[in-house]
């Protein structure tokens, strides 16, 4: 089946315009108040049995000047009647619904296009947050100046009471000025990729036309690397203030050769919106420069299918990976040395 990357995008935008239309009347009313400090994004979908736990968590944070809102990506489950009832009894959060299930890049990217704080933070559904976490977040961005700050944060199991926790914590400063020490940031285990337990200046995602490539694993990787890229100033802090839900049922659970599918177009298909953007941005408009920047993507994908061969068979997960590209438009992934040495497994 052939994709083709600029049909997508106009589908995508087509799409979300409907959606838009489904809102307009409370977006209407919602910007005649006074704009928020900060927008907190959550997608919504499928998850009736933490969303309540998220939902509070936010709402109950100290620092106040915020607007929480919802993307309810056409949840079965019982989820948008929650969302539902959230939005009816909190002014501060607004509702937004799609008509069917669009996935996490399409609800992250709508969500951007509704936010009007100074400052945009995201949330994943089933995750909590500390009470504290918008107040440290801003109070170190304000102090700063920074575009972004991240924070660290604890992983757990299904139940927050299980008692199994992990912490992800970080060695507190701004990263390089450089962009040797940037890109070397973006590599496996420098960093966490996800958009949640971090805080991002609006006008510096506007700036750079930051957003979520519609692929179908890992929308985050590109938005987290053009802000590493782009960032005027990028703070990590030691502090940790999110909890991470690990779900058995969740899209990160995928495992094996279907999953080595999904890395291999996602990445295809991300490796082409990105190489577009590239062009866009000023600083990386030298094609050498552009081949530079990219390689860290293709470690990333690398990496990802060589931690697939731990307990798949190495040459079945690469035969997906190449029979998953063939029917790729994958001009930028085709355009490294690294390309060959991946297919040549």
């Amino acid at each position: 089946m052939e994709h083709d990357f600029t049909d997508r995008q106009t589908d995508r935008q087509t799409d979300r315009q409907t959606d838009r239309q489904t809102d307009r009347q409370t977006d209407r009313q919602t910007d005649e108040g006074k704009r928020p400090e900060i927008s907190v994004i959550v997608p919504v979908y499928n998850v009736a049995p933490y969303l309540a736990a998220c939902l509070d968590s936010v709402l109950a944070q100290t620092f106040r000047d915020f607007e929480l809102i919802l993307v309810e990506d056409g949840s079965t489950d019982g989820s948008r009647e929650i969302a539902e009832a959230y939005a009816a009894k909190d002014a501060r959060v607004r509702l937004v619904e799609h008509r069917w299930n669009r996935g996490a890049a399409i609800s992250y990217a709508h969500g951007l296009e509704l936010c009007r704080g100074t400052y945009v933070a995201f949330v994943d559904c089933d995750d909590v947050v500390a009470s504290a976490n918008l107040e440290i977040l801003h109070r170190a961005a304000e102090a700063s100046g920074a575009d972004v700050v991240q924070g660290g944060f604890w992983t757990f199991s299904e139940s927050i009471q299980d008692g199994k926790r992990y912490a992800w914590t970080q060695r507190p400063g701004f990263l390089p000025d450089t962009l040797t020490g940037r890109m070397q940031c973006f590599l496996p285990v420098r960093m966490h990729i996800a958009p949640w337990s971090k805080l991002f200046r609006r006008a510096f995602l506007n700036e750079h036309r930051i957003d979520f490539f519609d692929v179908p694993v890992a929308p985050d990787v590109c938005f987290h690397y053009e802000c590493v890229l782009t960032a005027r100033r990028y703070l990590l802090l030691p502090d940790v203030l999110y909890h991470y839900r690990q779900r058995a049922a969740s899209i990160e659970s995928v495992k094996g050769l279907q999953r080595a599918e999904r890395y291999a177009v996602a990445m295809a298909r991300s490796l082409e919106a990105f190489t577009a953007w590239l062009r866009q941005e000023p600083m990386f408009r030298d094609v050498q420069v552009q081949r530079q920047v990219r390689q860290p993507l293709y470690v990333f994908l690398l990496h990802q299918l060589r931690e697939l061969t731990k307990t798949c068979d190495a040459q079945e997960v690469y035969e997906h990976a190449r029979a998953a590209w063939a029917g790729e438009k994958a001009d930028a992934l085709r355009d490294a040395a690294l390309y060959d040495a991946i297919t040549r497994k």
